[in-house]
């Protein structure tokens, strides 16, 4: 059985957890702590996960690649990615959207069973380099909140009732791996239309995000 390592709220690592279950793919999962460098090093030789380990005991990381090794039958429909207009569109959305989903969710990210201390305090320190201390994120939340609706008004309005599709393609775990961390905060709401559509997509993957968290020590 092909294993996953992989660290749990991580959007990337979702992409293939999702797309795992739209493929029907069995696997094995390893939740991976985020100091633990040596895992990903002695697999792949750098510090990125997701990582999948294949049966041969070969591995790979980047999501898409992952996905699209695993997706024998195109069912996700990856070859969309091929069309440079519409894989941009796509990406500069989500980068849109990468700052305020970051902001919001990375100082309740770290505070969930996934984390260790060791882990916690690696993950805050390397993050916070980048966005300021945590608990100053947490007090300009009304200002991330701000950046939200017009980036849900643009996704919205290319819902068909997939992203630009009315079957669910690459492109919508692409989106919906992004969003998924939102869950997390205590005082955000997705608009309705958004949370419908996520949980569409969440359906078709049988996707359980807060399964590992469970069983991680």
């Amino acid at each position: 059985m092909i294993k996953l390592y992989h660290y749990i709220h991580c959007p990337f690592c979702i992409r293939v957890r999702m797309a795992f279950g739209f493929l029907e793919t069995k696997w094995e999962s390893r939740p991976t702590h985020y100091h633990d460098e040596k895992t990903p090093l002695d697999l792949t030789g750098v510090k990125m996960l997701p990582i999948v380990q294949f049966e041969d005991g070969s591995a790979m990381n980047e999501s898409l690649d992952i996905i699209k090794k695993i997706d024998h039958k195109d069912a996700l429909k990856n070859k969309l990615l091929e069309n440079p207009e519409l894989k941009k569109e796509v990406e500069d959305l989500l980068d849109e959207f990468a700052g305020p989903v970051h902001n919001l969710c990375m100082p309740y990210w770290v505070w969930t069973k996934e984390f260790n201390q060791e882990s916690r305090e690696y993950f805050q320190s390397k993050k916070e380099k980048k966005r300021g201390p945590f608990h100053l994120l947490v007090q300009r939340r009304n200002e991330f909140f701000s950046e939200l609706p017009p980036l849900f008004e643009k996704l919205q309005s290319r819902l068909e009732p997939f992203y630009r599709d009315k079957e669910m393609t690459i492109l919508d775990i692409m989106v919906a791996s992004h969003l998924w961390g939102l869950y997390v905060h205590p005082d955000f709401q997705f608009p309705i239309k958004i949370h419908e559509y996520l949980k569409r997509v969440q359906e078709q993957c049988q996707f359980d995000y807060h399964e590992d968290l469970w069983k991680t020590p």
